[in-house]
């Protein structure tokens, strides 16, 4: 097996797994890799770069599917052998143009039908949220100019507060809630302010790779705790890390599996808070979006000891490019928050702000949250049915109470990270549940947003996939 010869740049723009993408090719052009050559496992890779697993599946998924790896299960990627015959700068295969999906290439930022974490781009209110930015610009004043608040444009945090109290059971003062630049930029800064050298951290296993990189990314120690049907398992983590210092969770509707925290779990999970001093980091992306049995409420609703920073992002409920999110944090870490904001970017935007503000003030936010519920139910329905009704013997879908994605678990002589090379050889994106896993017991599983997808569409979307992956 050839050592490797690069490293990732963190400040590099690009997405990590593209960074190990190019520097795989670029090694095979110079000949520094040669077909025939063993490539290093996703986890020794992993752990070599800094980086989540699945970060560097999804790399490996792509030069997979481009024809620069063979994957071989048990026995590891190799170099292809079939790539000799090649000169060495060869160009990506292009996906079929035909199929419905179409080809992201050209377009970098287009959806694709599965896509996790998507809300349903097509129903948006654009038309209204275009005369809000043009109201708020033609009003926006030489102090709206200024540097703005660390903590965010006070109107959106009241409205935040109010929104909060009512739907989440969240009562908090204007003053908690910090607005940033995406759950990211939130986790991002909470870690900075939680964490020092050596630290543990709790883990959902499997989780949101995003949370996962974070963590790795620090200088604490991830303590990976494995998700059953009640979510996260506390007992295991109380066993394995009971010092640890925080624990991130998304017990709403766990990433990505959908599964809510059981009631008894959730106070299992604030007792170990409060008894060791630790704090947890409630992620609820999409805590709305229910739509069968009693939707359980927040965590941090829960929390009378001020153990529970609670993050929200407007990226599931309106859109991802407007990069707004928001921690609600309790009082004994609001300083250190605001100090961490200071020297780290001064602020979010004001007139995003100042938009979703008005968004939600007028009425609009929850009305679209709730035309977005019913609309969610519909499409999760007829895509669990249509993919169902055409692999009967290939996928194992049981729908939970809420969330974005659908989990089609698979036989066990059926791999899921084969299934997704093949169908991203056709231009289709899919989603393996196993490279979710921090352990090596990750679950067989293929992952499908629904969001995005029409009902209408449900039938050929299936159907084609069918043709793609049998």
């Amino acid at each position: 097996m050839r050592t490797l010869p690069f490293r990732i740049d963190r400040q590099n723009a690009a997405p990590l797994y593209r960074q190990i993408y190019d520097r795989f090719r670029d090694a095979f052009r110079s000949g520094s890799l040669r077909p025939g050559d063993h490539a290093p496992s996703s986890r020794s890779l992993a752990s070599e770069l800094g980086v989540a697993r699945g970060t560097v599946e999804e790399a490996y998924a792509l030069l997979a599917a481009e024809g620069y790896l063979r994957r071989d299960g048990r026995r590891g990627s190799i170099i292809s052998p079939e790539l000799s015959a090649y000169p060495r700068a060869i160009a990506a295969t292009p996906a079929p143009a035909d199929t419905l999906s179409g080809n992201n290439a050209a377009h970098p930022n287009k959806t694709s039908p599965f896509q996790l974490g998507v809300p349903a781009l097509d129903e948006f209110p654009r038309k209204l949220w275009s005369r809000l930015t043009a109201r708020q610009a033609c009003g926006f004043g030489k102090e709206d100019m200024m540097y703005p608040d660390l903590c965010g444009y006070w109107p959106l945090r009241d409205a935040i507060a109010q929104y909060l109290a009512l739907s989440r059971g969240i009562h908090c003062a204007l003053d908690n809630v910090i607005i940033t630049n995406g759950y990211q930029s939130g986790l991002d800064l909470a870690l900075q302010v939680l964490l020092k050298a050596g630290d543990e951290v709790w883990l959902e296993d499997p989780g949101y790779f995003r949370a996962q990189q974070a963590v790795l990314n620090s200088t604490a120690q991830l303590v990976p705790l494995r998700v059953d049907e009640a979510g996260l398992r506390v007992e295991d983590g109380v066993a394995q890390a009971r010092d640890a210092r925080l624990a991130i969770v998304t017990p709403s509707h766990h990433s990505p599996t959908c599964v809510a925290m059981s009631l008894p779990r959730r106070l299992a999970l604030l007792s170990w808070a409060s008894t060791a001093g630790s704090w947890i980091i409630e992620d609820d992306y999409d805590g709305e979006f229910h739509y069968s049995g009693k939707k359980l409420p927040a965590l941090k609703s829960l929390d009378t000891d001020g153990r529970v920073l609670y993050a929200g992002s407007f990226s599931k409920t309106l859109f991802p490019s407007l990069r707004l999110g928001y921690l609600v944090a309790p009082d004994a870490l609001l300083a250190d928050l605001v100090q961490t904001i200071q020297f780290r970017n001064a602020g979010a935007a004001t007139l995003p702000q100042a938009i979703t503000a008005q968004f939600m003030i007028e009425g609009h936010f929850t009305r679209h949250l709730k035309r977005m519920r019913n609309l969610y139910a519909r499409r999760r329905s007829a895509l669990a049915e249509a993919l169902g009704a055409v692999f009967p013997d290939t996928f194992n879908i049981q729908l939970t109470g809420g969330g974005m994605n659908i989990i089609a678990r698979l036989p066990t002589h059926i791999r899921d990270t084969v299934l997704v090379e093949r169908a991203a050889v056709h231009g289709i994106a899919l989603y393996a549940l196993s490279t979710h896993a921090l352990s090596d017991r990750g679950d067989n599983a293929l992952i499908f947003g629904f969001t995005n997808v029409p009902e209408e569409n449900a039938g050929p979307l299936a159907q084609q996939l069918k043709n793609i992956l049998t």
